[in-house]
């Protein structure tokens, strides 16, 4: 009787410990698919962003382009216009924080970067009072916010005029130890406003890819803290987001290091899995700009 105790205990030990490995494996590859599933949502917007940077309508030559009287933004009370029209700056990056209004909870994460996108909305639209909007004909551009569009000669469009700040936070909307992706968005009002994209965010890195001699063709990538050449249009933006989950995972240690960047490479030794991912993406209207 006493053997037979003992081998069907060591019978349940061994069903027990393959269900406890099998309940561990399906939790890792239910945290991976989730932070995959992430990663693609946030690459996809930032794609998108990028690839319709710099698109302002009939006329995309953003040196064409000229402010209506009354037309400002604001941030957090403070004015924002002379950061928010920098229209020729279709796409920017800064390693310090570019804005004169705080990031949320004025808490961004170290080391990372800012993404900035300027253009005008995919889409038509109609007159609307409360927003910035861009009236386009084939040969100039005008951003205006008194409902009524300035005059232009011919063919013309109207459009809501997008602004974007791309950055990391340390802490996000529902846990102040959670650093989240975030953006400045222009909305109704001519207000900058903070949005949470996406939780678990990391690190935000970005490379921009400049054609010095404008012959459609990129000639160098500089990181944000470098000085591009005068004339240089950017043609290209690559980056890397790194993403955790938001909660520890049984057995599991990340003992990977992560190189990317010009980052120094990173350890953390936790039981958090994390995800790194990068892409590159096309300004579709730097040839037009």
């Amino acid at each position: 009787m006493l053997v037979s105790l003992a081998v069907s205990s060591l019978l349940l030990l061994g069903v027990f410990g393959a269900a406890q490995s099998m309940r561990q494996s399906a939790r890792a590859a239910d945290n991976l698919h989730s932070l995959e599933e992430k990663a693609r949502f946030a690459l996809d917007l930032l794609r998108a962003d990028i690839r319709s940077a710099g698109f302002w309508g009939l006329n995309s030559d953003a040196a064409a382009l000229r402010l209506a009287a009354g037309a400002s933004v604001r941030c957090a009370g403070t004015d924002a216009s002379d950061w928010a029209f920098r229209f020729e700056e279709y796409v920017a990056a800064a390693d310090a924080w570019p804005l004169p209004c705080s990031p949320y909870r004025n808490r961004r994460q170290p080391g990372t970067d800012v993404l900035e996108i300027r253009r005008a909305g995919q889409a038509t639209a109609g007159v609307d009072s409360r927003r910035l909007q861009v009236h386009t004909s084939r040969r100039e551009g005008i951003v205006f916010s008194a409902g009524s569009p300035p005059s232009l000669e011919g063919e013309t469009e109207i459009r809501d005029l997008v602004v974007h700040a791309w950055y990391v936070s340390a802490r996000s909307s529902h846990d102040s130890g959670e650093p989240s992706l975030r953006r400045k968005t222009l909305v109704r009002g001519g207000l900058l406003r903070d949005e949470e994209i996406l939780a678990g965010v990391e690190d935000f890195q970005v490379r921009l890819a400049l054609d010095s001699n404008r012959d459609g063709v990129a000639d160098r990538v500089v990181d944000p803290s470098a000085s591009a050449p005068s004339g240089a249009r950017v043609v290209a933006v690559r980056f890397w987001l790194l993403l955790r989950h938001d909660s520890p995972e049984t057995g599991h240690v990340d003992g990977r290091s992560y190189t990317y960047a010009d980052r120094a490479a990173r350890s953390f030794d936790d039981a958090r899995r994390r995800l790194l991912v990068s892409a590159s993406e096309v300004v579709a209207n730097a040839r037009r700009s």
